[in-house]
């Protein structure tokens, strides 16, 4: 997934991620804490669940932290990202797993209650989302979900225009150069419209589809696999 120059930039920035990240995306913290919340599932239920792209661990960490029965399987194509969320979990070494590898073409195992994914689908053309939105619907227990959090294109074009000047405009009051990381998102990310990738949940058979969360460029979705 990804051209070979954007995992070359992952893996030179992965020490710096999680102090650079707030700094990109907007309102990032929060829509952690969001997504943590929208998880259907009782804090003592014994969750088998599986971050696509999980990065440094943010995500799996507070998982684990919420859910303590919980068992989380990190996938990143990123070596240097997982040797950070090693250490970051390493405390809940019982109950992690983590493969290094992409995720768009190996096996993503099955039976679980949850799968979560956070800036990643965006770097897949259209085509190879909807057959990941297949994969992740077959790795799901019925009942299962499945949310995903990415940096989405706007409705129209023109609305796109307008949602990546204002996130220029953020990326600048924290004090990065927009212009190098907007670059950088011209020539790597391919990102798709909430209200396509919501139709091709649907057409994949999700249920409780939806988005629940939207701020410019990014957004939080998703949906449910049909209980048996």
């Amino acid at each position: 997934m990804g051209n070979k120059s954007h995992w070359e930039n992952i893996q030179g920035e992965a020490k710096e991620y999680d102090a650079l990240i707030p700094k990109l995306i907007p309102y990032y913290h929060e829509q952690n804490d969001l997504i943590i919340s929208l998880i259907p599932f009782k804090t003592d239920s014994e969750l088998k669940v599986l971050d696509l792209g999980g990065g440094t661990g943010n995500l799996a960490l507070l998982i684990l932290r919420t859910f303590l029965n919980s068992k989380v399987t990190v996938f990143d194509v990123a070596e240097k990202m997982l040797d950070i969320c090693k250490v970051k979990l390493a405390s809940y070494n019982d109950k992690t797993d983590f493969i290094q590898g992409d995720f768009t073409v190996e096996n993503l195992g099955g039976g679980y209650d949850l799968i979560i994914s956070s800036l990643a689908i965006h770097h897949l053309e259209d085509d190879r989302k909807k057959d990941t939105y297949n994969m992740i619907y077959i790795s799901l227990e019925p009942g299962g979900t499945f949310l995903n959090r990415d940096i989405v294109l706007g409705a129209t074009p023109a609305l796109t225009k307008e949602y990546e000047a204002l996130w220029k405009r953020f990326i600048n009051s924290n004090g990065e150069d927009p212009d190098i990381w907007f670059d950088r998102y011209l020539n790597e990310d391919i990102p798709a419209s909430v209200e396509d990738q919501i139709g091709w949940l649907k057409k994949t058979g999700f249920d409780e589809v939806g988005c629940h969360w939207r701020h410019l460029n990014f957004a939080i979705f998703g949906g449910r696999k049909v209980k048996a």
